[in-house]
């Protein structure tokens, strides 16, 4: 039973993670918002439609194979020099990167920022989770990894909110105010330490290294690169589960319900609607949309402690594919569309509570972190295509968003036929 003064950096740590994964969801979220004003800047107020989704998927694209690519190295980084110190760098870098994305002068430019800015998100929210799988004790991680998750729909608020309050002035004033979560890092800097898994598994990584002295196939496991641990016979099948469902979770994200604000917008021309109230109404639908997510969120906690993880995902992908699609394919008014939204954010964004606390269990300590970022993002380089294909659907619905995005959902079903060969965690303690 932790004492006191335990449970208070237990609850910095959940915080801790929880605040970066806002703060992630948040400069995702802000071009997904901004994405039409700022093309129309950038490729002229003539422009239809139809090339601002082609334009606005490819910049989308440039943003999740940034967030592969940094993710994978800040994951690898993170086995080898700490969850803390690797933390503290993605949090700074995706910051650091939405702030320059607002002086971006060419469409070129602006993917070339969200690139970068995708650098520090592929890597903050594993390297988080994993932090907090081995910080929280066994039978309290499923809470842990639930509301970490939480904070993700959290982000997509406050980036509501910045648009809402600072939109009026130019979406390059929204991505400045998307650089002010750098700050957190120099907070995070004095307070948080690696957590004694690490330190433990890392001291015996640096003994083995000195002696070579691999003597156990466990010990021999050391001296191998933990990437390429990872596909080895021992550890193959759990990669390829992880990472199949990352990608569907991810591809149904990026391919649909990342361009809900298009979809209110074109609600909002379609039925006469000002340019002045169309930012509140995607202020109130995303905020609909993050009640749904949150809840979503919190409720994989008793779902999978009543179901399993297995149970859970499935839960989640069955009802995904049930119900999604019909609400985008109704979405022809906005009331109907507004009243819906909550359920699109409960099962889209909900489902990312399993990645946290399943992926960790999955995988020692040794190739944790290295696990956490391929699985999730090596997930993205999968999802590349999934907002190119959008856009690709979009152009074939004639520039319906929501036809497109309901199509998109149908990735559900590739779910449900993985979870059959994934295995159950539930009750076990996180392997060392």
């Amino acid at each position: 039973m932790p004492d006191k003064k335990e449970k208070s950096y237990l609850n910095l740590v959940l915080i801790a993670a929880w605040l970066g994964w806002v703060f992630d969801g948040m400069d995702s979220m802000l071009y997904n918002i901004v994405m039409i004003p700022a093309l129309h800047t950038l490729l002229g107020d003539n422009v239809t439609r139809t090339v601002i989704g082609h334009y606005g998927g490819i910049i989308m694209s440039y943003t999740l194979f940034g967030a592969a690519l940094g993710g994978i190295l800040f994951g690898i980084l993170a086995d080898y020099i700490g969850r803390v110190k690797t933390l503290l760098l993605t949090i700074l870098m995706y910051s650091l990167m939405t702030g320059l994305s607002g002086i971006a002068h060419s469409w070129h430019e602006l993917a070339f920022y969200r690139f970068l800015t995708g650098f520090g998100i592929g890597g903050e929210w594993a390297v988080g989770a994993v932090l907090l799988a081995e910080s929280w004790p066994d039978d309290k991680r499923t809470f842990a990894g639930s509301f970490m998750q939480m904070g993700w729909p959290v982000g997509f608020f406050l980036a509501a909110l910045i648009n809402y309050l600072v939109g009026e002035h130019g979406w390059r004033y929204v991505f400045y105010v998307g650089a002010l979560p750098a700050l957190l890092t120099v907070f995070l800097r004095f307070k948080l330490k690696e957590p004694e898994k690490w330190l433990n598994d890392h001291k015996r990584r640096i003994e083995l290294k000195k002696t070579k002295n691999y003597v156990t196939e466990e010990e021999k496991e050391y001296a191998h690169f933990t990437f390429i641990l990872l596909f080895s016979k021992k550890y193959i099948r759990r990669t390829l589960v992880g990472l199949l469902l990352a990608t569907v979770a991810l591809f149904g994200v990026w391919g649909a319900t990342y361009w809900i604000p298009a979809i209110i917008e074109t609600l909002a021309k379609s039925s006469g609607v000002t340019d002045n109230y169309i930012n509140g109404r995607i202020f109130l639908t995303i905020t609909f949309l993050n009640v749904g997510a949150i809840l979503g969120a919190l409720a994989f906690w008793p779902i999978t402690d009543k179901l399993g993880r297995r149970g859970a995902f499935l839960f989640y992908f069955l009802i995904g594919l049930l119900i999604i699609p019909p609400i985008y394919l109704l979405a022809q008014n906005y009331i109907l569309f507004l009243l819906l939204t909550p359920i699109i954010g409960f099962i889209g964004n909900g489902v990312f509570s399993g990645f946290p606390v399943y992926l960790p269990e999955l995988f020692p300590t040794k190739i944790r972190a290295t696990a956490q970022t391929t699985c999730y993002n090596g997930a993205r380089i999968a999802t590349i295509i999934s907002p190119i294909i959008t856009g690709f659907l979009i152009g074939a619905f004639d520039g319906n968003y929501a036809k497109a995005a309901a199509a998109v959902m149908l990735i559900y079903i590739i779910g449900i036929v993985v979870l059959l060969f994934a295995p159950e965690t539930k009750g076990k303690a996180l392997p060392d």
